[in-house]
C-alpha cells in the first residue's frame, strides 16, 4: 500500500525537487553536499517516494541550498534561475562575468577565489554562464594536461558522452575526478587517465548508480 503523505511532507519534497532542478543538482551531488545517504534520498524524492523528509534532513538540505530554517515547509514561487548565493556566474558593472572557483564541485561554501571572463568567452564556448563551473584539480591523474591546483572549467549542462572527450565524473559515490571517456563495445565506457600511474577504469554505460557525468571539460588554466 502506497504511503500517504501530509501536505507539509509533500511541500517539502516538491521544494527539494524544484531546488535541485533550478540549480542543476543531481541526487548524488545533494548526497555528497549534505552527507545524506544516496539511496535514502531516493526514498525521499525519488519517482515513487516511500519516506517523508524529517526535520533534521530538511535542515541539512536548507543549509546546502543556503536557505533559512523551515524554508522547505512553505510553498514558493518557482525561481527561473539559480540564486547568486549558490555561487553561479554573475555580471559585474564593467560587463565582465564573475565566476567563483570552488575547491570541489559540491562544497559551495568553499570558494577559494573569483575569476572574470569576457562575455565573448561564453559565446565562443557556446555555453550560458549559469552552466559554467570552475573548480580546482586535486590529483595528478590527468597530468601533464591538467596539473594539481589547475583551474578547470566544466559545462554542467553537457553530460552526453562524446567519444574521446574529457569529463568531470563521480565514480562509486566517492569523489569527483577528470577522465577522458572512450565508448567501447558491449555498452562499456573506458575512463582513461593521462598519467600512467592511474589505471583505466571500465564502467557499464547503464550503471548510472556508480557513474555520474557531472559535465564536459571546456577550459583549463594553470
Amino acid at each position: 500500500m502506497a504511503k500517504k503523505f501530509t501536505s507539509i511532507e509533500m511541500v517539502r519534497r516538491e521544494n527539494v525537487r524544484t531546488l535541485m532542478q533550478n540549480h542543476k543538482i543531481t541526487r548524488i551531488m545533494l548526497s555528497q553536499g549534505t552527507n545524506i545517504n544516496y539511496a535514502l534520498l531516493g526514498h525521499y524524492i525519488g519517482k515513487n517516494p516511500i519516506k517523508a523528509i524529517g526535520d533534521e534532513t530538511a535542515n541539512k538540505i536548507e543549509m546546502f541550498f543556503n536557505k533559512p530554517i523551515n524554508w522547505l515547509d512553505h510553498e514558493h514561487e518557482v525561481a527561473k534561475k539559480a540564486d547568486d548565493s549558490l555561487g553561479v556566474a554573475e555580471e559585474t558593472s564593467d560587463n565582465l562575468i564573475k565566476v567563483p572557483v570552488y575547491k570541489t564541485y559540491f562544497c559551495h561554501e568553499e570558494v577559494k577565489e573569483e575569476c572574470y571572463f569576457h562575455p565573448q568567452f561564453f559565446k565562443e564556448k557556446g555555453i550560458e554562464p549559469q552552466f559554467f563551473r570552475l573548480i580546482y584539480a586535486t590529483d595528478s591523474s590527468m597530468q601533464p594536461y591538467i596539473n594539481i591546483k589547475d583551474k578547470v572549467g566544466i559545462a554542467i549542462n553537457d553530460n552526453c558522452i562524446k567519444d574521446g572527450s574529457m569529463y568531470a565524473v563521480i565514480l562509486n559515490d566517492k569523489y569527483m575526478m577528470f577522465k577522458q571517456i572512450f565508448i567501447e563495445a558491449g555498452s562499456v565506457l573506458r575512463l582513461h587517465s593521462l598519467h600512467s600511474d592511474y589505471p583505466d577504469k571500465l564502467v557499464n554505460v547503464e550503471d548510472t548508480d556508480s557513474l555520474v557525468i557531472v559535465g564536459r571539460l571546456i577550459y583549463r588554466a594553470g
